[in-house]
């Protein structure tokens, strides 16, 4: 590696150190495209370590051909090569003094104990994921196929929804995912990357090789474990067809399991490890979820018939809203073209350096934790850092009414793999105990800014509406999370579909009832009960 390139890696490496003080990465795209710097430093490196062996191999092989041109032109006749006094000279001295030369050089040859310090360095200072990392883009994954009920084959060969994005998994990547899934005890989904792991190999060139048949045998075990009989059964039979005679000890197991097919009996790890009672994830609720985020369910002609695209006049002098009613009651609207792509991007690129995990509110503690059910990054700021946090905030005000002096500090957030958010309230439930310093009350709105769109996946999902929101750069979405009696319209209760392509980013904008009668006056009589049916849906 030249000088120049060495300096220019020496301050990605100082970069990306200052930046690995966040130990969380597959939550947001922005911290893998921290990882991606850090293989790009690395496969630097590797390719420096290759050319040095290259260039040493091929002053080496240059030496071993002039030595067997000499052996070649000798092999007609030995005896009168060796009868020339300059061929015995070379021949003796090449013994004598050439091969010690040689040995010397692959002695001193430091390339690979350079790259392995190199390697050492690197790894204390550069962004490595963490086991955390591994589990949860596993998860994401599996997280991407269930909402989006994806085909396992075409996930590995790089397919989303029929299109092409990306490199095909290897077998090797599908039974990493697979054996992890198993560890993990998800051995609905662990079957299917087996699977496809066993196909991906058995149509490799080496696929009928021994060490592969081996292998095979060994995954046989797993399916076994989990009661998965007949993808068991068809990997047995795999093997057989392949090597009859050196595996008839698996002619013993194919009999076991085509009794066990044929009696019909369910037992291993399948069928024995089910759900907790109460599990949220099989609840008719978060089923409607999914549906939603596929676009299975949605509002029906009649309830859209009345809904309306219109202009809505600024108050402060800015040109006028292209305001679109999705909902009707509760009333869901998103306006269009709020937010130019220069400050879309100057939000992101101010969010970058602050960005850390995204947290909930947690009753037990009373504070805020990490989530599996929310996986993303984000970072807070004051409306009135910049000017362009100044005129979200405007914005939301002209739109609204409301007095942003009592909204909280603007979230910036964005996702990473499979990155979701499960159905949630913004607003805060009736038990909620606010810190002393905390008396503007609970989240009467919440407004979304779409910062980025979204190749697929990532929408905003309303199950109880049902409703789906498409992330649109520059727009903005708007909803009241409390009826005008200040209760919870449990209605309004919504989820970030997981990102399946692209990365999304958001500004979310909370705004607390304090100070709110004079736009949104509160009903001398409660009128909740239309909402309390979506308190605790199943």
């Amino acid at each position: 590696m030249n000088s120049s390139a060495r300096i220019l890696q020496l301050v990605l490496v100082l970069v990306l150190q200052l930046l690995a003080c966040r130990a969380e990465f597959y939550s947001s795209t922005s911290g893998l495209e921290q990882l991606f710097r850090t293989e790009i430093v690395l496969l630097d490196e590797l390719q420096s370590y290759v050319d040095e062996i290259t260039q040493h191999a091929e002053a080496l092989q240059s030496e071993i051909d002039a030595i067997r041109v000499e052996h070649l032109s000798a092999m007609d006749s030995i005896g009168s090569y060796l009868n020339n006094p300059v061929n015995a000279f070379r021949l003796i001295k090449r013994l004598h003094s050439d091969w010690e030369t040689f040995e010397s050089s692959v002695k001193g040859d430091t390339s690979r104990a350079d790259y392995l310090e190199a390697m050492a360095e690197l790894r204390e200072n550069l962004s490595y994921p963490s086991q955390d990392d591994f589990v949860g883009s596993a998860i994401a994954l599996t997280r991407l196929q269930q909402t989006y009920q994806l085909d396992v084959a075409e996930l590995a060969s790089g397919m989303l929804n029929g299109v092409k994005y990306g490199t095909a998994m290897s077998w090797q990547d599908c039974f990493v995912l697979g054996q992890h899934l198993y560890a993990l005890r998800d051995y609905n989904h662990t079957v299917p990357w087996l699977q496809q792991s066993m196909q991906l190999l058995g149509e490799q060139s080496y696929g009928e090789e021994s060490a592969s048949l081996d292998f095979m045998e060994a995954v046989v075990g797993y399916h076994q474990q989990m009661g998965d009989h007949e993808n068991a059964l068809n990997l047995v039979n795999h093997v057989l067809a392949i090597e009859p005679e050196q595996r008839r000890h698996l002619e013993e197991t194919r009999t076991q399991l085509e009794d066990l097919i044929t009696d019909g009996v369910k037992q291993g790890l399948l069928h024995t490890t089910a759900r907790r009672p109460g599990d949220y994830h099989s609840s008719r609720e978060f089923r409607m979820y999914e549906q939603v985020c596929r676009g299975e369910l949605a509002p029906s002609p009649a309830a859209q018939r009345h809904l309306r695209c219109r202009l809505q006049t600024s108050r402060f002098g800015y040109a006028p809203f292209k305001l679109e009613e999705l909902h009707a009651d509760p009333p869901v609207v998103q306006l269009h073209d709020m937010v130019s792509q220069r400050e879309s991007l100057f939000l992101q690129n101010a969010a970058r350096p602050r960005i850390q995990r995204s947290t909930v509110y947690n009753q037990a503690s009373s504070g805020a934790t990490a989530a599996a059910f929310r996986t993303s990054q984000g970072a807070t700021f004051n409306y009135s850092r910049y000017r362009t946090t100044q005129r979200l905030s405007q914005h939301v005000a002209d739109l609204s009414g409301l007095d942003m002096d009592y909204a909280e500090n603007l979230q910036i957030a964005n996702y990473g793999i499979g990155g979701h958010y499960e159905p949630h309230w913004d607003s805060f439930p009736e038990h909620h105990v606010y810190p002393e310093d905390d008396r503007h009350g609970n989240r009467l709105a919440t407004a979304i800014y779409y910062l980025s769109d979204v190749e697929a996946g990532g929408g905003t999902a309303f199950p109880f509406l049902p409703l789906l929101v498409t992330p649109e750069r520059g727009s903005l979405l708007f909803w009241y999370n409390l009826h005008p009696s200040g209760d919870q319209d449990y209605r309004t209760k919504h989820a970030a579909c997981p990102v399946l392509q692209g990365s999304k980013w958001i500004a979310n904008v909370w705004i607390r009832e304090r100070n709110q009668d004079r736009v949104r006056p509160c009903d001398l009589q409660r009128n909740h009960l239309i909402s309390l049916q979506f308190k605790n849906f199943d």
